[in-house]
């Protein structure tokens, strides 16, 4: 299509002499099919400077081999490590090879705005996207320059000018929950502009998202009915069903203590005693704890629960009775469908 752009080598090579250093960012072999890549005004120093080389003579080898995806990536890598527009340019000219009109449009765009670019740099870069511009569209995100965007699946700023294909283009906030999510529509040639202040959420989605989490996600089936609450209930049920066992082992071993007293049936008894009673306390904290939730999960759904003092029915249909004894703890019955 057409060659790289070229820049006079005198300042990079007066680099070398200074520091005694080799090429900076392009030598002798930096030629794309006749024509030299773009170089650095300075040569780079240090470990990124190292690193920023290697990147930017794989660059050219990719690119001298028809990798052009490859090459403007390696470009990019440079410039991250070394800022300067020369790779920066340069990887704007092997997306374009690569007909990621805007991808390369949007490196032509940072140049105009880097600081290390001078007027030359610019006026190349105005010189390539005026080229682009006809087959693309842009999105212009106004508002704060600090504020993370995505169009799409790429990350841009508040201020940003984004080159896109024509077509349909998703646009909302990073790091803002409950972002609103808008789709705008892009025609070649045309730009597009959009306050990001309207991606904001407004009080009653904040409110809702708020109660959202503070209901613990998703409701349930019917009458709204969180998943903690079925826990709770679950749980409770699994004491009392304790209970019942270890209670009736408690008379197990009580009886074969009545019939032939020894220890071991004495130790059982008082082992099992304690267990049912923790399994009662589990049982009944269990389902008193449901029955809360399920009043509060009622009364946000609009229903009240019909409640009676000794009984508490859940769980489609059952119900679970509490009785105390006269000598202490209690009797715990649960009859209904389960």
């Amino acid at each position: 299509m057409w060659p790289l752009h070229t820049r006079s080598s005198a300042a990079f090579v007066v680099s070398i002499l200074v520091l005694g250093a080799g090429p900076a960012w392009a030598g002798k072999g930096a030629a794309h099919k006749g024509s030299k890549a773009r170089s650095s005004a300075g040569a780079a120093s240090g470990d990124e400077g190292a690193d920023a080389r290697r990147f930017f003579e794989a660059a050219q080898k990719a690119f001298d081999a028809g990798r052009y995806v490859d090459a403007a990536r390696a470009f990019e890598d440079a410039f991250h490590l070394k800022p300067h527009p020369a790779p920066l340019i340069n990887a704007g000219d092997a997306w374009e090879k690569a007909g990621e009109y805007a991808k390369a449009a949007q490196d032509f765009q940072r140049v105009l705005g880097l600081e290390q670019s001078t007027d030359q740099d610019r006026a190349d870069a105005i010189d390539r996207l005026a080229r682009l511009k006809p087959q693309l569209g842009i999105i212009e995100l106004l508002g704060k320059a600090g504020q993370r965007v995505r169009v799409d699946e790429n990350e841009f700023k508040g201020g940003n000018k984004v080159y896109v294909f024509p077509g349909k283009h998703k646009v909302t906030l990073l790091d803002v929950d409950g972002a609103r999510l808008r789709t705008l529509d892009v025609a070649a040639g045309t730009l597009r502009s959009i306050e990001l202040s309207t991606l904001m959420p407004t009080e009653e989605e904040l409110q809702k998202q708020h109660e959202s989490h503070a209901g613990g996600g998703a409701h349930g089936g019917a009458g709204g009915i969180r998943p903690l609450t079925w826990v709770a209930y679950g749980v409770g049920v699994v004491g009392l069903a304790g209970t019942a066992v270890f209670g009736l082992q408690a008379n197990g071993a009580a009886n074969s203590f009545d019939q032939n007293p020894n220890r071991d049936d004495y130790d059982r008894f008082n082992q099992d005693k304690l267990l049912t009673n923790i399994s009662l306390g589990v049982g009944v904290v269990g389902v008193g704890v449901g029955t809360v939730l399920l009043v509060s999960d009622l009364k946000r759904s609009g229903k009240a629960p019909q409640r009676d003092a000794s009984r508490t029915r859940h769980g489609g249909g059952v119900a679970v009775d509490v009785a105390p004894l006269p000598r202490g703890g209690g009797i715990v019955t649960a009859r209904g469908r389960f």
